[in-house]
């Protein structure tokens, strides 16, 4: 009978060894699409494009400051980037000339789609793993 810390060593070693069958399989498009997104993009400016999507009302410097718990500054770096390629829109709100809003591009819609997409696949993994534990 197989103890917990072996079902859950197995089911981690399982997991590498999909993931790198999948690594080297060059036709597989997830593959393509995370590595293309490392190359592109930083986990901080796919929080920031997720985080808008979800709440589009909400989202200037101070919303994502506190949301991803990020100083102001790496949130102003981090969104003018992603303003610069595209993804994201700002805009003043009426009669609040000070504090800037953001919203997604149709370009920057997909992108959150996607990266919401590889969080959601990357649930199920530990998910399975943690029903092995279980």
């Amino acid at each position: 009978m197989e103890t917990k810390e072996q079902i859950v060593l197995k089911a981690i070693q399982d997991l590498i060894m999909h993931r790198e069958k999948r690594r080297n399989d060059p036709t597989d498009p997830l593959i393509t699409t995370t590595d293309t997104l490392k190359q592109e993009w930083t986990l901080t400016q796919l929080h920031i494009l997720s985080m808008i999507q979800a709440n589009p009302n909400e989202s200037n410097n101070t919303f994502l400051s506190q949301q991803l718990k990020l100083s102001k500054p790496a949130i102003t770096k981090a969104v003018k980037k992603l303003i610069e390629k595209g993804m994201v829109d700002y805009c003043h709100r009426q009669g609040d000339k000070k504090s800037v809003y953001y919203s997604l591009t149709e370009e920057g819609k997909q992108l959150a789609a996607l990266h919401d997409e590889l969080h959601e696949k990357s649930s199920h993994v530990l998910f399975r793993i943690s029903s092995a534990v279980s």
